[in-house]
């Protein structure tokens, strides 16, 4: 099964004169995006190339050093590659343009596996942990940059194609702070390329805080005097009293618990327990006062416990400005119209929200549907091509073609 896999990708990468090949030095307004059809076995071979280099890792050196070799391969010759992983390419506007397009994509991936990231494709679908999370993503725009520059598109603003590492429990968009230190007054418009949520339009971006909490008691045997409490029963307490917890008097504001593991199984006690959990709001003053009282409430209930308990931040993002986003996120929903794309209407936190902080509008641009669960994660590769056109469809609109006036 590996060896028919890896000679897929193999041919599938050495195959760009058959496939890529098409209507060169065609003015760019004249390249049907009918032709984008042969472009999704490349998503393909490169989300798999991409999900099995280990993750995360220092800068994401590998990872980054993958994706830059394929632009060059592409023919951006200035593409680069800073010593925080962050990769960058400039698709040039046909004549010159002070405001930009940037699309950017997550190279990391927070649930990598030596195992489990192994990828297959079976009735399909490809399967593989991670494969959903960020591959997917960065693969999509990558070949799209590699669409543009075999068809030789320029639009009326430059785009910026950015990979990078986010690591959103230490402050995960410093790479587009660090971006943004130099282009935030250059920037007109932003899209975060993603592998699932395909047909997501936004409305009102919610900000999240997403914590990890481990629960540890003391070893016991299973049966014996005097037992205290176990981890099982620290959790259940906690969860117990988050649940009960009202946040504000709207109801806007809300608490998932995402994940709990606890014990070794049958036989053994529980001395050590993970809960894992998300409070959303739509407000960043509400957000962080829900934040303080959700660790309160769970140090307070570890301590009644007897139980010693740590706390991570694994994600913080604040919520996105409608008002910002309107006129984009519209944008996004006729060109939706226009490709027969079902749009759902989606309050999920998203990187767009930092650019707002910044004056820019941002959307998330979704390339396939798909499922991710504790057993398996996998992307239906059929509705890709349609992921693609939408990036295509959302680059004539925010680019705008020659000779087009952008919205």
């Amino acid at each position: 099964m590996r060896s028919s896999l890896r000679a897929f990708v193999r041919t599938i990468l050495t195959s760009s004169g058959r496939f890529l090949g098409v209507r060169r030095g065609r003015g760019s307004a004249t390249v049907p995006h009918s032709e984008t059809g042969p472009y999704v076995n490349r998503i393909v071979a490169d989300a798999i190339l991409l999900n099995e280099i280990p993750s995360p890792t220092e800068g994401e050196q590998a990872r980054a050093q993958h994706v830059l070799q394929r632009l060059l391969e592409f023919g951006y010759l200035d593409a680069s590659c800073d010593q925080h992983g962050t990769v960058r390419a400039l698709v040039p506007s046909r004549e010159p343009a002070d405001e930009h397009v940037l699309l950017f994509a997550d190279i990391r991936c927070e649930e990598y596996s030596p195992l489990e990231s192994m990828t297959r494709l079976a009735d399909g679908r490809l399967y593989g942990r991670g494969v959903a999370e960020s591959a997917v993503g960065a693969a999509g725009l990558l070949v799209l940059a590699e669409y543009l520059a075999q068809n030789e598109i320029q639009y009326r603003r430059p785009v910026i194609c950015l990979f990078a590492p986010f690591d959103l429990g230490a402050g995960g968009t410093q790479p587009l702070e660090r971006f943004l230190e130099d282009w935030k007054d250059r920037v007109r418009f932003a899209a975060h390329v993603s592998g699932l949520e395909l047909g997501r339009a936004e409305e009102r971006p919610l900000g999240t805080c997403r914590l990890s909490v481990t629960v540890r008691t003391e070893e016991q045997d299973l049966h014996g005097p005097g037992q205290a409490l176990s981890a099982i029963d620290v959790i259940a307490t906690i969860a117990a009293r988050l649940g009960s917890v009202r946040w504000d008097s709207g109801g806007d504001t809300f608490l998932n618990i995402s994940r709990v593991e606890a014990g070794m199984g049958f036989g053994w006690r529980a001395a050590e327990g993970l809960l894992e959990l998300e409070v959303f709001s739509p407000a960043a003053e509400t957000l962080a006062v829900a934040r303080t009282a959700v660790e309160a409430t769970i140090r307070s209930g570890a301590q009644q416990g007897g139980a010693d308990v740590d706390i991570t931040v694994k994600a913080f993002l604040p919520p996105g400005d409608p008002s910002i986003n309107a006129g984009l996120a519209a944008m996004v929903r006729r060109a939706q119209e226009r490709l027969f794309i079902t749009s759902q209407p989606a309050q999920l936190p998203g990187y767009g929200a930092f650019l707002n902080t910044h004056g820019i509008p941002a959307v998330t641009l979704g390339m396939t549907t798909g499922r991710r669960t504790r057993a398996e994660e996998y992307v239906e590769i059929r509705p890709l091509e349609t992921g693609l056109r939408q990036l295509l469809a959302f680059l004539d609109d925010c680019a705008g073609w020659p000779g087009k006036e952008s919205r």
